[in-house]
């Protein structure tokens, strides 16, 4: 007798190796481990051949977890559950990868034929109770037990799940704690992104932008990831959605590449900068070329680590070179890179810390956001300290160009004060000279003053005023006098530019007309990065060798040499010609 219910019990368990009994089930339970598996590669056998193949394609399952990663296999699964209490019960089996594009369940009949059931993206029509995993409803009357195949395939994501059997109640419960946790994680950043955005409104710079591109598609990502997207996209758009994720990754990494660019001014490192223009390029290909049919999602996954690790390497380089911004891109991307990391291992079936820490990646990329933003209104409070700190030196600058002036005509008045009781025409013509002089250097800072920016100045109008106050000091009514200015000065040259163009058009004054009758070309050009100055008139002219030593043609060549870098060049074939280049 005990020999029968010995064998009895080994048949039983046998038998009933793979069957779950519901009064064991008084919790959410993982039911992995009672179940049997098939790895069907390719995903090439449909259900009829499993059917007929089973007792040699099933083995005892060991996991669970059940992981393949990006793999176009299918996953099969066979198992029975056993209602052994007195009354109906109705349960509910979750799988727990909501972005699973196939999902198929076969539920034995009593006729002994096989009722199958759809879910997966691919066949989402609605939206479940607002539940996002996938779920079937498990009903059982009392004493019934039922055989189950649960085929699951995809190829827009990772091939993974848990399989989980417990009441709709706990569903529920379970939902509602995963939807809030998401609903806090979206709204965040999605703050976030609407702050950064602000402040790129008003301050047009550009890491601001390529920081909110980048959070911006990380949402998209995520929402896709998560399926929170059927809260917002239309069911139509949800087969779509689902095969976005290189576009999203790849701009992730784009804008990613762009941010860092921007905010750590990598254009100053010629090899650094090669290689993320590389990593760019290789993400722009992934746009263009990707398509259902050629959908390399895990190289994707791959380069889009590369490129945030790369990012993280060049943050600690610069960080070591003392690069302010440095800190905060490190700390921040530190974070990024482990959430990005541990969400593209559990995609992959690696060990992540996603397993024991569900919400790992939204924590990560919470923090780092909280941290850009910081680090990015840190930058707004310098660019703001610089901006008020140009604008007292403009302020200050142009008061010491007023004073600077003001100076000069003190000490001018003063001199003539002076040198008012010597009748001497000589004292009397050199004096003339040198008003003409402080003339031209007041000129300059009197324009300097009176506009905005203090680099260059209006080199036609400043001109001009130099000309109409020298041709006061003289008997110039018959003197014709032409200026084309077709370039700006800045601070340095004008000065020096005002003191020849005084010198050699006090030279003309005095001596180029017998009759103070004539012409003057004054013409000022740039090409390229090279300024002329040519000053002419058809004068009487001179005789180099003899006339070309006076102290204000030495004036001119210092100038012209020491100060302006430049050459100058007389011609006295007609008149006198004076040509003067620098750059």
């Amino acid at each position: 007798m005990r020999i029968l219910i010995l064998i009895f019990t080994l048949f039983a368990s046998l038998v009933w190796a793979n069957t779950i009994s519901l009064s064991s089930v008084t919790e959410p339970k993982n039911i992995l481990k009672q179940a049997k598996v098939y790895i069907d590669s390719e995903n090439t056998h449909n259900f009829n051949y499993v059917l007929e193949n089973n007792e040699k394609l099933f083995e005892k399952n060991e996991k669970d977890f059940l992981h393949l990663g990006y793999s176009p296999d299918a996953i099969w699964l066979k198992f029975s559950i056993k209602n052994d209490t007195n009354k109906k019960v109705v349960k509910v089996l979750e799988i727990s990868n909501q972005m699973l594009d196939n999902i198929f369940l076969y539920t034995k009949q009593e006729d002994g034929s096989y009722s199958k059931e759809e879910k997966g993206v691919l066949y989402r029509k609605g939206f479940d109770d607002n539940i996002l995993n996938f779920y079937f409803n498990i009903p059982l009357d009392a004493g019934e037990l039922k055989e189950y195949y649960l085929k699951s395939a995809s190829h827009s994501c990772a091939l993974y799940f848990e399989l989980t059997l417990m009441n709709k109640n706990e569903l529920y419960h379970k939902e509602i704690h995963h939807q809030l946790l998401l609903t806090l994680f979206f709204g965040s950043i999605i703050t976030l992104i609407l702050y950064n955005l602000f402040i790129f409104y008003f301050t047009k710079d550009l890491a601001y932008l390529y920081y909110v591109s980048y959070l911006t598609f990380a949402v998209l990502n995520h929402l896709s990831y998560t399926t929170f997207s059927l809260y917002i996209y239309p069911y139509s758009f949800l087969k779509l959605d689902s095969y976005l994720a290189i576009l999203y990754l790849s701009f992730i990494s784009i804008f990613s590449l762009l941010f860092v660019r921007e905010f750590l001014n990598i254009k100053r490192y010629k090899k650094i900068d090669y290689v993320l223009k590389l990593f760019f390029a290789i993400s722009v290909v992934f746009i263009l070329f990707t398509s259902p049919e050629f959908y390399p999602l895990d190289l994707v996954v791959l380069i889009s680590l590369l490129s945030l690790v790369y990012i993280l390497c060049v943050s600690f380089y610069l960080l070591y070179k003392g690069e302010e911004n440095a800190k905060y891109m490190f700390v921040g991307w530190s974070i990024s890179i482990l959430g990005w990391i541990m969400l593209g291992a559990y995609d992959s079936g690696m060990w992540s810390l996603l397993y024991d820490y569900p919400y790992f990646f939204e924590f990560a990329i919470f923090t780092e956001a909280i941290l850009f933003s910081v680090a990015l209104a840190n930058r707004l409070n310098k660019t703001k300290g610089l901006e008020k700190s140009i604008k007292t030196n403009e302020i200050l600058t142009k008061e010491l160009h007023h004073r600077v002036k003001n100076n000069m005509q003190f000490i001018l008045s003063m001199y003539r004060l002076k040198l008012a009781k010597f009748s001497n025409r000589d004292i009397a013509n050199s004096l003339k000279e040198v008003e003409g002089t402080i003339q031209a250097m007041s000129a300059t800072h009197e324009m300097l003053y009176a506009q905005k920016a203090v680099e260059h100045i209006d080199a036609n109008t400043y001109l001009k005023t130099l000309i109409s106050k020298l041709k006061q000091s003289y008997a110039t009514s018959e003197i014709d006098i032409k200026l084309k200015v077709q370039t700006t000065l800045n601070i340095d040259n004008s000065l020096y530019v005002g003191i020849i163009l005084n010198e050699l058009l006090t030279n003309s004054f005095k001596y180029a007309f017998k009759q103070n009758k004539g012409k003057i070309l004054i013409l000022l050009s740039q090409h390229n990065h090279n300024y002329e100055l040519v000053v002419a008139d058809n004068g009487v002219g001179f005789d180099i060798k003899q006339d070309n030593d006076t102290f204000g043609i030495e004036l001119v060549k210092t100038l012209v040499t020491d100060e302006l870098k430049g050459k100058l060049s007389i011609n006295t074939d007609e008149g006198t010609k004076y040509t003067i280049t620098w750059s």
